[in-house]
């Protein structure tokens, strides 16, 4: 894994940088250092979650991105101030740098994607879990995307699934509509036997956007999840993947 990320330059054209870490494998003096980079009212937000892994995941979400958003930006990690559009994606409230960011976790792993520019969005999944695919892709995937689960069976369909399922996400992301742009309105073409960068998004008549906007589209398997990357560019990207673990300052004896 990477340990240094991309210059400004190299996002402008043709990178991803990919952060990632694990709420599971922080310690006690990991998570206090955390907590005191977000704010009162995050730290307010955190606790309204039930389970104590909901608010750690939360906590540790919203410090990492701080954190790596200091990497690019030349200010400490408290300082970082957010703002949502009407669809509720998350940017930096000043962004002179145009710096564009996105986040996805689940109770293993957290990831960030950010480029410069172009928007990006980015999904993870586990795909151990449990999911009634049929009802699932006839009510809210594309036609084309339920004909196309429905054909296949057992381990394979549940990898097209998910495949299928964090494109779909980190699409909607990207777009800064969220899931209000319609599951149903746009569908991926891939072949499976290229699982990662061989990917097409296509529109349906109803799809509302700009159907002439490129978009390159990537999906991965990393740390036993299942991920895609989707941004606003017709360029190949390079991939780089950083610890955000690495981030965290060691404790002076």
């Amino acid at each position: 894994m990477n340990s240094t990320p991309s210059s400004f330059s190299q996002l402008q054209h043709d990178h991803i940088d990919l952060w990632s870490i694990s709420p599971k494998q922080l310690n006690d003096s990991e998570l206090k250092y955390l907590k005191s980079l977000i704010t009162d009212e995050e730290q307010t937000r955190i606790a309204t979650f039930k389970s104590s892994s909901a608010q750690k995941t939360s906590l540790v979400s919203r410090a990492m991105c701080r954190l790596v958003l200091s990497q690019y930006i030349n200010i400490p990690a408290q300082a970082h101030q957010f703002s949502r559009n009407k669809h509720g994606k998350p940017s930096l409230l000043k962004n002179s740098t145009q710096l564009q960011f996105n986040l996805s976790h689940n109770e293993d792993l957290i990831i960030m994607a950010v480029s410069v520019k172009d928007e990006v969005g980015c999904d993870i999944e586990n795909p151990i879990r449990k999911v009634s695919i049929e009802p699932i892709t006839r009510r809210y995937f594309s036609t084309q995307e339920h004909v196309m689960l429905m054909a296949k069976q057992g381990q394979a369909q549940n990898a097209a699934f998910f495949k299928t399922w964090t494109l779909k996400e980190a699409f909607v992301k990207a777009t800064g509509v969220g899931i209000k742009l319609g599951l149903d309105s746009f569908y991926f073409l891939y072949d499976d036997k290229d699982n990662k960068q061989n990917i097409q998004v296509c529109f349906n008549e109803h799809y509302p956007l700009n159907i002439e906007q490129p978009w390159y589209c990537f999906h991965d398997q990393f740390q036993q999840q299942s991920f895609a990357l989707c941004r606003a560019t017709k360029t190949l990207q390079k991939i780089c993947y950083l610890d955000a673990a690495q981030l965290i300052p060691v404790p002076k004896r």
